[in-house]
C-alpha cells in the first residue's frame, strides 16, 4: 500500500514537474516570438508589394527569412489569430515585423504622391509622372478635357495622394476639373474693364504672368503691365513664351535669332497678341491677378535680380533700368 502510495506520488510529482517545464517552455517561446516580431523585415527593400493570392511564405522567400525566423513569426501570427493578407504596396522602411503585419491585416498601404508645381510645363509634368508609381493610362493626356483647344496650362497645381498603380487618369481629370471650376467661378467675377475677350485668353495671359513674377506681391502689377499693352495693341515681349516655344529643346539662352524668328508661334516679340496656348500650370494668384486685375500706367518692367522687378511708364525710363539692373552686372 505504502509503495502505491509512493507511485501515485512520483507520478503526480513527475506530472506536475512535466507540466511545469513545458510552462516554461512556452513563457519562453511566446517571449522569443514577441522579441522577434520587434525585428526589421529587411534592410534590403524599402516597399514590398503584395498580389492577390500571394502567400504567407513567399514574402519569407522574397525577404530572405531562415527556418527558424519562419517559425517565429508563423508562431506569431497563430498567436495573435491573424490569418488576413490584403493585397497592396507596403511600406518596408524601418518596418518591424509586428508593425509589417499589422499593415497587412489592416490593408494600411503605402500612400504616394503626385505633385504639379505652379509654373511647370507638360514636359515637366510628364517627367514627374513618369517616375511615379501610378497607372499610366493617360499617355500624352489624352484622357483630359481639351474644351479650349489646349491641355496646357489647365491643371490645378497642388499635391494629390495615390496607391500604388492607382489610375493616373483620375488624378489627372480631378485637378482639370478642380482648374474649370475654380476659373469659371473667378471669370464670373472678372473686371469688367478687362480687355480680354474669353476665360482661355484670361488663362493663357495668366500663365504669362505665373512664369514672368518672382512673387505674389507683384503679379497683379505684372498683369497690369500686360493687359495696359492689350489696351494699347502692343506685343506683349515676354522671354518666358520664346522658350516655351524652343521647348523640349531649350538651351538655357535666348539669342537674338530665337528674339527675331517670326515661326515660333510663342514668340511674343513678333507675333501680335497671346500665344496660341498657356505655357505653364498657374497659380491662383496669378488667375486672379489677371481675371480681377486691370490695367495700369505702366508698360515695361526688368529683373533687378533679387526677385523683384523694376517697372517703367516709357521706354527711355527702360532703357536706363535695363543698364542699371542688367548690363552693369
Amino acid at each position: 500500500m505504502e509503495g502505491l502510495i509512493q507511485h501515485l506520488f512520483f507520478k503526480k510529482y513527475n506530472l506536475f514537474i512535466s507540466l511545469f517545464l513545458v510552462f516554461i517552455f512556452l513563457i519562453i517561446l511566446y517571449g522569443s516570438v514577441e522579441s522577434y516580431s520587434y525585428s526589421r523585415v529587411t534592410k534590403d527593400h524599402d516597399t514590398y508589394t503584395i498580389n492577390q493570392g500571394d502567400t504567407i511564405n513567399k514574402i519569407f522567400d522574397d525577404v530572405g527569412l531562415n527556418f527558424v525566423e519562419k517559425v517565429m513569426i508563423k508562431l506569431y501570427l497563430k498567436f495573435n489569430n491573424i490569418n488576413i493578407i490584403q493585397a497592396g504596396h507596403y511600406d518596408l522602411v524601418n518596418k518591424n515585423w509586428r508593425t509589417f503585419i499589422d499593415n497587412l491585416s489592416n490593408g494600411f498601404i503605402k500612400e504616394f504622391l503626385l505633385q504639379i508645381p505652379e509654373g511647370s510645363n507638360l514636359y515637366d509634368i510628364k517627367n514627374i509622372i513618369e517616375n511615379s508609381y501610378l497607372e499610366l493610362d493617360c499617355p500624352n493626356f489624352i484622357c483630359l478635357d481639351k474644351q479650349f483647344g489646349f491641355y496646357e496650362g489647365t491643371l490645378m497645381p497642388d499635391t494629390y495622394f495615390y496607391k500604388f498603380q492607382s489610375s493616373l487618369a483620375s488624378i489627372l481629370v480631378q485637378s482639370q476639373n478642380d482648374f474649370f471650376i475654380y476659373t469659371r467661378n473667378l471669370w464670373i467675377n472678372r473686371n469688367l474693364k478687362n480687355p480680354l475677350k474669353n476665360l482661355s485668353q484670361a488663362i493663357i495671359l495668366a500663365s504669362i504672368v505665373e512664369k514672368e513674377a518672382g512673387n505674389d506681391l507683384e503679379k497683379p502689377i505684372i498683369a497690369g503691365v500686360f493687359l495696359h499693352r492689350i489696351n494699347l495693341n502692343m506685343k506683349l515681349q515676354a522671354d518666358p513664351t520664346i522658350i516655351y516655344g524652343l521647348m523640349p529643346d531649350f538651351n538655357g539662352n535666348i539669342t537674338k535669332a530665337n528674339i527675331n524668328d517670326k515661326n515660333n508661334p510663342y514668340n511674343t516679340y513678333q507675333i501680335m497678341g497671346l500665344p496660341p496656348t498657356p505655357i505653364s500650370t498657374i497659380s491662383k494668384t496669378s488667375l486672379e491677378a489677371v481675371i480681377l486685375g486691370q490695367a495700369n500706367e505702366y508698360l515695361y518692367f526688368v529683373a533687378k535680380g533679387d526677385g523683384t522687378h523694376y517697372f517703367s511708364k516709357d521706354y527711355n525710363e527702360h532703357l536706363n533700368s535695363v543698364k542699371k539692373y542688367q548690363l552693369n552686372k
